[in-house]
């Protein structure tokens, strides 16, 4: 079967007989009644679930032929209210227009004049004349577009905000007329604020219940594209459990609960279809507020691979206090590796999903730091790789400190740690593991690199002599239990020059890698 690339609509797969994977064994609470909210990353197939569901409604029994639902549930119709924000014009006019247009869109679909010439009254006007026949089912897709779209703008932002509160805030006093209420959304931004009267709503966004909800299990991949990984095989010559771990490596990791992993369905898809490993979903849109919002809270880029968070500080529940790692998480560039829980709450230990995410984040990271874009300048990465791979020191160094010129005087802080972080950014974007701050039983790594042919281990310094970095890697025995070629390299950073100023470079004996 052919590959559902960019379809989003359950009606069209079907009908064409695109690869659908089968996700309505985990659809029995909304065949009853309820208000749920989702929040998910973009590209994960919410459009596709809320289609899915619609098509539910409308009874369209066919459509669902082979799927677990169809002989377990009666497909009786219903009304349904489907509105979706990213096909909703609200950038040359104002959102209310464009909300009341897509619902004069819906009235004429059931041959229903609409009233009112607000948002509120024209939404609760539909809601009851559609109700005549049947409890309505209400989708609201992403929910909060208007919003993340304007975080920048605090006027526009706040006109939507209040646009937005008069429409979801006609959903409570219409329970009576509503059988079911699904809203989706990328974020938790203003969450409590725009559905401050929505106080019946369940949020399954952490439910254990739905964490593979949305993406494609390792199971369901196996189940499903049997024929394209095969195909992948051939391509890439290589055993099955081979590459298996570089899919895994490359998409997997996206989890809702810290024991089932997901991959991002539009990237895997693309992978599919294209047959080479790359950062496609990163590549759909650079989250330059987000990094903008990083860079001027100072955050260290060290910490993202892994960092601690509450129950209360994993989403921002409202726009005055908007905070970078729980948006990191809400958008998909950090995802849940552990949950603790405890009689004194629920903990959440974060990082990056995936090494697609990991290495564009890294590389759209650093060109915030720089403040241009330095690919303009080559690509760095794959010179830093092949570098490495020489290894040719001198012109590894030479392309460091050509990021490092990058930067402005003004925002360059004289600090270690700030060096050995863009060192760190750098070195992911050759796509080598790397790690950094690495703990061994006699002291703690700078940064490891994993070439395919040696181990590299870097000690950093501000000022002094690179031989002095070096020695401490002998010292600390850094090398002992690495079974490959090990190389050490002392670095001395200036911040003056705002570059490395000298380094040394050793292959450790066997005497040294006890």
């Amino acid at each position: 079967m052919n590959l559902p690339i960019g379809i989003q609509d359950f009606a069209k797969l079907r009908q064409n007989q695109l690869v659908y994977v089968d996700k309505t064994m985990y659809f029995e609470a909304f065949l009853r009644a309820g208000v749920f909210f989702l929040s998910r990353p973009r590209r994960f197939g919410k459009s596709l679930l809320l289609s899915t569901l619609k098509a539910i409604y409308e009874g369209r029994k066919d459509l669902f032929q082979d799927l677990w639902l169809y002989d377990k549930h009666d497909f009786k119709p219903r009304p349904v209210i489907r509105i979706d924000f990213s096909n909703i014009s609200f950038r040359d006019q104002s959102l209310q227009k464009g909300i009341l247009e897509w619902l004069q869109i819906v009235a004429a679909e059931y041959g229903i004049e609409l009233q009112g010439d607000t948002v509120s009254s024209a939404f609760r006007s539909l809601i009851l004349e559609l109700s005549k026949t049947d409890k309505v089912v209400v989708l609201i897709d992403e929910y909060d577009k208007p919003i993340t779209d304007y975080l920048l703008e605090p006027e526009k932002r706040a006109e939507h905000q209040a646009t937005l509160k008069s429409l979801y805030g006609v959903l409570k006093p219409m329970d009576a007329y509503l059988h079911l209420v699904f809203l989706t959304g990328v974020s938790k931004i203003g969450k409590l604020s725009l559905f401050s009267d929505l106080n019946n709503l369940q949020d399954i966004s952490l439910d254990d219940k739905y964490a593979v909800l949305c993406g494609y299990t390792h199971t369901e991949i196996e189940t499903n594209f049997q024929g394209h990984l095969e195909s992948l095989q051939k391509k890439f010559a290589v055993p099955m459990t081979e590459l298996w771990e570089a899919i895994k490596h490359w998409y997997n990791g996206y989890s809702w609960d810290s024991v089932q992993k997901v991959y991002c369905p539009f990237s895997f898809l693309l992978f599919l279809e294209q047959q080479e490993f790359r950062s496609f979903w990163y590549e759909t849109g650079t989250p330059t507020f987000l990094l903008e919002m990083i860079k001027k809270a100072a955050l260290d880029p060290l910490r993202f691979n892994s960092i601690a968070l509450d129950e209360m500080s994993i989403s921002s529940p409202s726009l005055e206090r908007l905070e970078s790692v729980s948006l990191m998480f809400q958008t998909g560039y950090l995802t849940i590796k552990q949950k603790i829980i405890s009689l004194q709450g629920t903990r959440y230990q974060l990082s990056y999903p995936n090494e697609e995410v990991r290495q564009a984040f890294s590389k759209g990271l650093l060109e915030v730091y720089a403040e241009r874009n330095i690919h303009e300048h080559g690509s760095f990465g794959l010179e830093l790789h092949d570098a490495l791979i020489a290894p040719d020191w001198t012109v590894f160094f030479e392309i460091c400190n050509r990021v490092f010129a990058a930067i402005p005087y003004e925002i360059f802080p004289k600090r270690e740690m700030y060096m050995h972080s863009l060192m760190h950014l750098m070195l992911v974007s050759t796509g080598f593991p790397t790690q950094s701050q690495v703990q061994t039983s006699l002291g703690r790594i700078d940064t490891v690199v994993d070439t395919p042919e040696q181990i590299i281990l870097f000690e950093f310094k501000l000022g002094g002599d690179a031989e002095t970095a070096l020695k401490q890697i002998k010292d600390g025995q850094y090398a002992k239990g690495y079974a490959k070629t090990v190389i050490g390299i002392g670095v001395v950073f200036d911040v003056g020059q705002k570059s490395i100023v000298t380094w040394q470079a050793e292959t450790l004996s066997p005497s040294q890698k006890p």
